[in-house]
């Protein structure tokens, strides 16, 4: 069978091409194919973005956009079948190589004064209003669930807990997306810590992320009750990629709103997943909406720090279903992809 030659563009942010390389994983449930991935930069970034989408009008440019504004390293091998990128500093590149190729592509996120038509699908959690537009339930994140169990089962026994021990996770970010946290909500995090553990007997797996800070985490520590603990990370003490086992450990994760990503790999999880937001939260309309969704789809609950505390919901993911559906309308806007099944 042929196999389906993907290219991924990086622009090197986690964010980014962790939903590129979800959408991957997505379509390696349903099709034959092989991934590569090219780091990418763009130059001169605010020209370029003032630039570029009314260069790329001309129907003409492909290539020479690339020469002219990025910086590549083996792009001229052989056409993929399919390019996928997320992030606007690697949209452009994205429809000059698909020009060039006359390949389709599909574009994750905020499109940056182009449009879905630019692309032959483009994925976002809130509707544009055009053709080429696909609106995810979920962002993909590229959840492995058998190896992200076998992951905390690991964790589990060499930190010799029992597998009757009610274990949560407690994901952590700092200020970002309207989201700001004052020494009010550290202290808030560490008494929902403490309450939860009164009510269900449980202990907690604690990470910070690169956004929590030295501040955030030092307040956090002295707010968090240290006998509860399992296991810890603070990152910005001692970096520790730990999110896959945590929550392939947890019997329940909470994690705070501000990252989409962190809440979208929590709820991929499949564990009951509660969203954890400050009082003083303003997160952007786009964001807040997003949430929502979640919330009204059963993916997750929404709890405001400081308030009392909260019910687990229950198991109710659906990342398979969300991939699917994305999936089939892959295949309509883009046919060619039906004959690597």
């Amino acid at each position: 069978m042929t196999k389906l030659k993907v290219l991924i563009l990086s622009d090197g942010v986690p964010g980014h091409v962790n939903q590129a390389r979800g959408l991957v994983h997505w379509l390696s449930k349903r099709y034959e194919l092989v991934c590569s991935e090219q780091a990418v930069s763009l130059r001169a970034r605010p020209a370029a973005r003032v630039l570029l989408p009314y260069a790329l009008k001309v129907r003409g440019i492909g290539a020479n956009v690339g020469k002219a504004f990025y910086r590549t390293h083996g792009l001229d091998g052989t056409p993929p079948d399919l390019i996928i990128s997320a992030g606007g500093n690697t949209s452009f590149l994205n429809i000059a190589l698909a020009r060039k190729w006359s390949v389709p592509n599909v574009f994750l996120g905020s499109s940056r004064r182009l449009h879905s038509d630019d692309f032959a699908a483009h994925l976002t959690l809130e509707p544009t209003g055009e053709p080429h537009n696909i609106v995810m339930d979920l962002v993909p994140t590229g959840t492995n669930l058998s190896e992200q169990s076998r992951e905390g089962c690991v964790l589990r026994a060499s930190l010799q807990l029992q597998a009757q021990q009610p274990l949560y996770s407690l994901i952590v970010g700092g200020d970002g997306s309207g989201f700001i946290y004052e020494e009010a909500t550290w202290r808030q995090l560490g008494e929902l810590v403490a309450d939860l553990s009164g009510r269900d007997d449980c202990r907690w797996l604690v990470t910070t992320s690169r956004r929590t800070g030295n501040t955030g985490e030092q307040l956090l520590r002295k707010a968090l009750p240290q006998s509860v603990l399992a296991d810890s990370v603070w990152w910005g003490n001692e970096p520790k990629k730990v999110m896959s086992s945590y929550l392939g450990a947890a019997d329940a994760v909470f994690v705070t709103g501000d990252s989409m990503m962190m809440v979208n790999e929590a709820i991929a999880s499949q564990k009951p997943t509660v969203v954890l937001e400050p009082d003083n939260a303003k997160p952007s309309e786009r964001h807040r909406q997003a949430l929502l969704r979640f919330q009204e789809a059963g993916y997750c609950n929404l709890h405001q720090l400081g308030s009392c505390v909260p019910r687990l919901p229950s198991n109710t993911n659906k990342d398979d279903r969300a991939g699917d559906r994305v999936l089939s309308q892959l295949e309509k806007l883009i046919p060619s992809l039906q004959r690597f099944r």
